[in-house]
């Protein structure tokens, strides 16, 4: 398996209704040409978020996001109820009823397999190369090797299939910028865009149904080259008949022991961590105590989720025990925040001259960029649009109106019309088909103000 990370071509909102541009991170099998695992992050320019002139951001993936990886990696995608039934595992060539019986999680999922890799080949960015990353896989049992310096070679078919994704998927949505410049169409940035959220929604369902139900080029029968080639899907269910499938169910502890790890001191205000302050009363015993870690003294394990930050959890290795702590301004906030988010409301406290240590206005100024994400753009009164000067009319000139002039009818005044003294038989005939024979009566003469008269 192949795991890097590659820019989008792509801009979109983040969750202040910012347009940013789209970073890629994506896990790839190198015998079906399955896409594992795929997330899509923003990417900024960077943040100042202290006194001093460090910036934050910039590059869009973390360190959490290669190990969401590893744990999408191990999980069947559910369906979710707007996607079409397309996406299904259901008749999309997988061996669904060999992996249901196998994996219970697999039923209704959707057409995505499921894939404990053996070797990952990685990028040597410090996002993959980092302490977490490689002490992720190696609880799960994944041997890691990193590619090559300045050789795209050795990440050769990754690189191939992010080429696919941007022409196959990424050109067809708004906001498209193309690699350079060349290829970037007028007003991009102008153009009605997605949020990061629908477009990483799009694109799992379209790796459902576009990817893993396309035939591939690359995946022909050596031995029967003159046969059509087959969908990632096929060649799975081919080597799943050959290998078997042994499912690996991650409990609730082995997805916090994925996430990314700080070492921070209790004390009597709780736990400190970028900037912001997380207690629980269970964290009692552990203020200002010893951690046992050697080289710690008094900091212990932290695990935090970097797009859920409203709690920490604090890993107490002797009890085997986990305590969960709270962000304590969180009803503050009263929404769902994200790392990216608190920066930029740290940046646009600082500069107002505020302080980092200014939680509360910090809390203040991220519920107002949330607020204000939520009503969208403003709205102004629309106003009447001044005459324009066209010049000389050309071509014909408009008809005049005949009735220019004439005041409407009150039709409340137009008395009713007088009853037509007629043979109402004689009207049903046409005309010529008046056989009726003359009658002896005397006809009644008119009378005066009649209309026959």
């Amino acid at each position: 398996m192949q795991i890097d990370t590659t820019s989008l071509d792509l801009l979109g909102l983040d969750e202040t209704g910012r347009t940013v541009p789209l970073e890629l991170t994506a896990a790839i099998d190198l015998v079906s040409r399955s896409v594992l695992a795929a997330v899509i992050r923003p990417k900024s320019s960077g943040v100042k978020t202290g006194l001093s002139s460090r910036r934050r951001g910039g590059r869009a993936t973390k360190a959490a996001d290669a190990l969401m990886l590893l744990a999408e990696m191990c999980t069947p995608q559910p369906m979710r109820p707007h996607w079409s039934l397309k996406a299904r595992a259901k008749g999309s060539g997988l061996p669904y009823a060999e992996l249901v019986r196998a994996d219970e999680r697999m039923q209704g999922t959707a057409a995505r397999p499921v894939i404990i890799p053996e070797m990952i080949v990685m990028d040597n960015g410090k996002v993959f190369a980092g302490r977490a990353f490689v002490d992720a896989c190696a609880q799960l049992g994944i041997s890691v090797r990193p590619a090559c310096y300045n050789s795209p070679t050795h990440k050769a078919i990754i690189e191939r299939t992010f080429g696919s994704i941007k022409s196959l998927f990424s050109q067809f949505l708004p906001g498209y910028t193309g690699k350079d410049l060349h290829h970037r169409g007028k007003k991009v940035s102008g153009e009605r865009l997605w949020r990061i959220d629908q477009i990483n929604d799009f694109l799992q369902q379209w790796i459902a149904i576009g990817w893993q139900q396309r035939p591939h080029d690359e995946l022909r029968n050596p031995f029967l080259p003159s046969m059509p080639p087959r969908t990632p899907n096929q060649v799975f269910a081919a080597h799943i008949a050959s290998s078997g499938y042994v499912p690996l169910a991650l409990s609730a502890e082995d997805r916090l022991r994925l996430l990314p790890t700080a070492w921070a001191r209790v004390t009597e205000k709780g736990i400190r961590l970028n900037n912001r302050t997380y207690d629980h009363r269970g964290l009692g015993p552990y203020r200002h105590a010893a951690s046992g870690w050697p080289g710690k003294g008094q900091r212990w394990p932290v695990r935090y989720h970097p797009y859920q930050p409203e709690k920490v959890w604090l890993e107490d290795h002797r009890a085997g025990a986990w305590v969960k702590a709270d962000y304590v301004y969180q009803r503050l906030i009263g929404d769902a925040w994200s790392e990216h988010v608190w920066d930029q409301a740290t940046a646009a406290h600082l500069e107002q001259g505020g302080s980092t240590h200014n939680e509360i206005a910090i809390a203040r100024t991220v519920r107002s960029l949330l607020q204000r994400a939520g009503r969208g753009p403003a709205r102004t009164e629309p106003r009447k649009p001044a005459p324009v000067d066209r010049g000389m009319q050309v071509g014909p000139l408009p008809a005049e109106d005949p009735y220019r002039g004439i005041p409407l009818p009150d039709y409340d005044s137009v008395a009713s019309l007088p009853n037509m003294d007629s043979d109402l038989h004689r009207m049903c005939l046409a005309p010529g088909q008046d056989n009726r024979q003359p009658s002896n009566e005397p006809r009644p003469q008119p009378t005066s103000g009649s209309a026959e008269a």
